[in-house]
């Protein structure tokens, strides 16, 4: 007897073929596809007729791990139907954790609503930490760049060991525990500090572990092929399977007009050269990003404490509105109304306002409401985030149906209240996966729906190396998905949510039931998943 039975459905079994008409049973952890009609017994039976049946979705760009901790019921995400978050991009981890950095990192989690204590400094205690308390999803490992390279340096200043040695030791170490390879981003924090050699040689620890290499690249606007030309000769260094992180190019930075198609013919020529590698794409027009970004190098070269004292100063504000064009150029044009602040845990009162608006309120003009704003995080200044209007419809349609290009939301897990309700705003968090379907599929036509679910599904699965997910087929594992497409056709997902997305009626992690008609269940079935 099966523990479930799910009658009716159309089948989009992740794999890009068109729906077909199809009885799924769950039995265990385990799916079984049964012809119609079939007279199966079953504990549970669930009428999906009308419905559509997919794998769970598979985000292969999150930051669920920055609020994980404060969200282990993963509300937003799984409400929309995903069940697998790929995590630790960008180079950002909260792990490994030197002594010294312990408190900075626990106020950046409680920005995301963690209350307890940083009591793990290794990666494989943070796994262990994140896993032992119960996700509703499962979660796969990067480790960041940046989180190695802190730890690496505190380990050089406490005993004198290479650099070098300290970053490899770190990154063998995370792998080890799990880590199925490497992210980094190269516009912010440590990692703009890191040139191409030490990146290679991480690569040659990442490739002989059969690891693999996501990257935050370096430019994506005036320089966007130097920083291409940069990350495959990363790539190259280490042999290894990689993942261009959300290969686009912001609007109005100053691009040249067919970088991107270049950018692109080069991931093409690549693929056809035998290298295993992927680029993904975001939702929406709008994106989160990292405050420090804007600032220069020798501002930030002391750390972020030496860069707050020195924001205090006239002439050090002036030097930096003269040496800010970089990550969002556009804001070195005066386009201030396309960014709103998104995390600012020392001025939480001026959350969600766009630049202009902070102006207004405090009567001065918004590069000196930026410096105040992170001259009052002080430490924690790597911790406030922007929310801007970033991409042209017509850029996300290009790349949203090339074929090349997985579908991630580049954002974090969210929840209708606490520190994160109002730190999430934007549809992003509660609709982004969504809005492919609703907005991508049934509005603009841009992707027909079995191959979007194909491209949030057994296509990153594959490219990944997740192992029997991602497919709807007898013996993989039930992640499974009842979407009701009526509501998907129906829902506005340009609006702020009130409530959840509700479009995915049933969710099932691990054959266990994580939504159950629209409602979220109590059950945290999530695993911590290995690449094979």
């Amino acid at each position: 007897m099966l523990d479930t039975l799910i009658t009716g459905a159309d089948v989009l079994d992740g794999t890009g073929r068109p729906p077909q008409r199809r009885d799924v049973g769950i039995l265990g952890d385990r799916i079984a596809v049964l012809p119609p009609g079939n007279g199966t017994e079953a504990v549970r039976i669930v009428d999906a007729d009308g419905m559509l049946l997919t794998p769970g979705l598979i985000d292969p760009h999150s930051h669920s791990d920055w609020s994980i901790l404060g969200n282990r019921d993963a509300l937003s995400t799984i409400h929309q139907g995903v069940t697998t978050e790929i995590v630790g991009n960008c180079g950002v981890t909260y792990a490994p954790v030197a002594d010294r950095d312990a408190a900075a990192t626990r106020a950046a989690l409680a920005a995301f609503g963690f209350e307890g204590e940083v009591s793990w400094r290794a990666f494989d205690d943070y796994l262990a930490h994140v896993h032992g308390g119960g996700t509703a999803q499962n979660l796969l490992w990067f480790v960041g760049h940046t989180g190695l390279r802190r730890a690496a340096r505190a380990d050089a200043d406490d005993t004198g060991v290479d650099l070098d040695a300290a970053l490899e030791r770190r990154l063998r170490e995370a792998l080890d525990a799990g880590a199925i390879g490497m992210s980094s981003g190269l516009e912010y924090g440590d990692g703009r500090f890191a040139d191409t050699a030490e990146l290679q040689r991480l690569a040659r620890v990442l490739g002989d572990r059969g690891a693999m290499y996501a990257s935050h690249i370096r430019n994506r606007d005036s320089a966007l092929a130097e920083a291409v030309d940069e990350f495959f000769a990363v790539v190259r260094a280490g042999d290894v399977r990689a993942q261009l992180s959300h290969l686009n190019v912001r609007h109005g930075t100053g691009a040249k007009e067919d970088a991107w198609l270049r950018a692109v013919d080069r991931l093409g020529r690549e693929r056809d050269r035998g290298t295993a590698v992927r680029a993904d794409m975001t939702p929406y027009p709008d994106g989160i990003g990292l405050a420090t970004g804007l600032l220069p190098d020798w501002l930030l070269a002391d750390g972020p404490i030496a860069a707050a004292r020195l924001l205090r100063d006239p002439e050090v504000r002036a030097r930096v509105r003269a040496d800010a064009d970089r990550y969002w150029r556009f804001l070195h044009r005066g386009e201030w109304h396309r960014v709103r602040l998104g995390v600012s845990p020392a001025t939480p009162t001026l959350e969600g306002l766009s630049f202009p608006e902070i102006s207004e309120s405090t009567g001065k003009d918004e590069w000196d409401a930026l410096f105040d704003v992170l001259v009052a995080a002080g430490a924690d200044m790597g911790a406030v985030q922007l929310l801007g209007e970033l991409f042209t419809p017509e850029h996300l349609a290009e790349a949203i149906g090339h074929d090349d290009f997985l579908l991630g939301v580049d954002a974090y897990t969210s929840r209708q209240d606490g520190p994160l309700a109002a730190r999430t705003r934007h549809p992003l968090f509660s609709y982004g996966h969504t809005h492919y379907l609703s907005h991508h599929v049934l509005r603009t036509g841009t992707l027909s729906m079995a191959t979007a679910i194909h491209k949030m599904t057994g296509a990153v699965a594959d490219h990944f190396g997740i192992r029997d997910r991602g497919v709807v087929r007898d013996g993989a594992v039930a992640d499974l998905v009842v979407f009701d497409p009526v509501r998907l056709a129906s829902v506005d997902t340009f609006s702020v949510p009130d409530g959840y997305s509700d479009a995915a009626r049933h969710v099932w992690v691990n054959g266990v039931p994580a939504v159950a008609d629209g409602h979220r269940t109590a059950l945290r079935p999530g695993r911590r998943l290995s690449a094979r």
